[in-house]
């Protein structure tokens, strides 16, 4: 079973709908959390704050947030075509319910807490062409997130989150099977924070469990562990220097063949600043050395492999209006061959009017060189470049507080100059999508 060179599943970033727990029970970065770009997903609740009157207060401890939210749009390339592209109107569907103990504006209890969640996408795309009318799916997601001891001098915290995503298929690829991928990401963390909090030391373990149901790129089926340690000093009340380090081990599920995925044990160290520069300032940088240290092929080398550098800048003008910039250069294990090396920029706007409004702009860049690609026809390997964007704009407004319509636009886009090195390769990868929807919201 062989990994097609032109598969869209190493290019893409899936516009996927789901749930999220707090921002550390996510895969959180030397950075933080990493700005979201592309299609901006369906709020799936009111957003707390002064005043917030949502959700249904089952208890003194118990808060449920529930709601259901309807698009109606069209995607214009539902195959990812370089060439006679076919479009289609599409709906999606989502339910979804969030069982928490933080209060209505989104505070949590200095103690124990907790966030447990479930959402149902559903996707029916409403097209005269049986293939694709087969590409509607049912795309489940779920998280649990337990904290102990936030406000205290040593913390505690487990989390889990579940996503089921299928998008059609890159018919180019030879394969008419959507691409369906299942990922569950489980964080265990201790924190502990000495001298007031001008120290900081945290210590993550996360398990990561990445299944592809399409054969054609079962082989990539996945489980990672890493272990990471960050430490951190304020200087300024803040604003702190940290060091962090983190080793990891992948092996693949699939063992019919080997040899096309190899182990592989990825070590990151990096140094660097983050914290608020001014009140309305806050800036991340960081710069280290990355290894992939994979057993049976090549890995990373050279400067261009070795080093690695980000930095977000994150601007608040005012209460209402934000601007993140960030930029990322690093490597990272990759679906289609080895892994590529990746240089990323990436722009967030978002502005709110009058507590009704609320308007987002995001675009990103990413050059990609993949490296140890195998080739189609036969057991060798080659690189390739890809230049991969992606676009997303929205506009939503709350009639009410726990009620708003809007709509929104993506568009994804691949250029490869990679070029065919035999006639059963299906070539190049290269394609524009565009989707447009409005939407009708309930979030309470």
């Amino acid at each position: 079973m062989k990994l097609r060179t032109s598969l869209h599943a190493g290019l893409i970033c899936l516009s996927v709908v789901g749930l999220a727990g707090r921002a550390w029970g996510q895969a959180t970065t030397v950075t933080g959390t990493d700005v979201s770009v592309g299609y901006q997903a369906l709020p799936y609740r009111t957003l707390p704050g002064p005043g917030a009157q949502n959700g249904l207060q089952l208890s003194d401890s118990a808060l449920l947030h529930i709601g259901i939210v309807a698009e109606a749009g069209y995607d214009s390339n539902v195959f990812y075509s370089e060439n006679n592209a076919k479009a289609s109107p599409i709906v999606r569907i989502l339910p979804f319910l969030e069982l928490t103990n933080a209060t209505r504006t989104g505070a949590h209890p200095s103690g124990a807490s907790f966030d447990l969640g479930a959402a149902l996408t559903y996707r029916e795309y409403l097209s005269n062409d049986p293939l694709i009318r087969d590409q509607r799916a049912f795309m489940p997601s779920a998280f649990a997130d337990l904290q102990f001891g936030g406000a205290q001098a040593v913390s505690f915290g487990v989390s889990d989150s579940f996503a089921r995503t299928e998008d059609p298929p890159y018919l180019n690829s030879g394969t008419t099977e959507p691409f369906i991928r299942d990922t569950n990401l489980a964080i265990a963390q201790v924190g502990w924070a000495p001298s007031g909090g001008r120290l900081g030391f945290t210590l993550r373990y996360t398990n990561t469990i990445d299944n592809f149901e399409t054969v054609n790129v079962s082989a990539a089926s996945s489980m990672a562990n890493s272990l990471m340690l960050d430490a951190s000093w304020k200087w300024l009340p803040k604003t702190a220097l940290f060091a962090q380090v983190s080793q990891g081990y992948i092996s693949y599920l699939n063992t019919v063949d080997p040899n096309l995925k190899s182990v592989s044990y990825p070590l990151t160290a990096n140094t660097g600043i983050r914290g608020l520069v001014t009140a309305k300032l806050a800036v991340t940088l960081f710069v280290g050395y990355s290894n992939g240290f994979y057993a049976t092929r090549p890995g990373p080398n050279g400067f261009r492999g070795f080093f690695n550098a980000g930095g977000d800048v994150a601007y608040r003008p005012t209460l209402l209006t934000t601007v993140a910039l960030g930029y990322r250069h690093d490597f990272q294990n990759a679906i289609l061959g080895d892994f590529y090396y990746r240089d990323a920029v990436y722009l967030n706007l978002g502005q709110a009017i009058a507590g009704r409004v609320a308007m987002g702009l995001s675009a990103r860049y990413e050059s990609r060189s993949y490296q140890g690609v195998p080739v189609t026809s036969g057991t060798g390997r080659t690189s390739r470049h890809d230049n991969f964007w992606q676009v997303g704009a929205n506009l939503d407004y709350h009639m009410r507080a726990w009620t708003y319509v809007g709509v929104s636009y993506a568009l994804i886009s691949n250029n490869s100059g990679y070029e065919p090195l035999a006639a059963s390769d299906p070539g190049r990868v290269n394609y524009l999508k565009q989707q447009v929807f409005a939407r009708l919201g309930v979030a309470y």
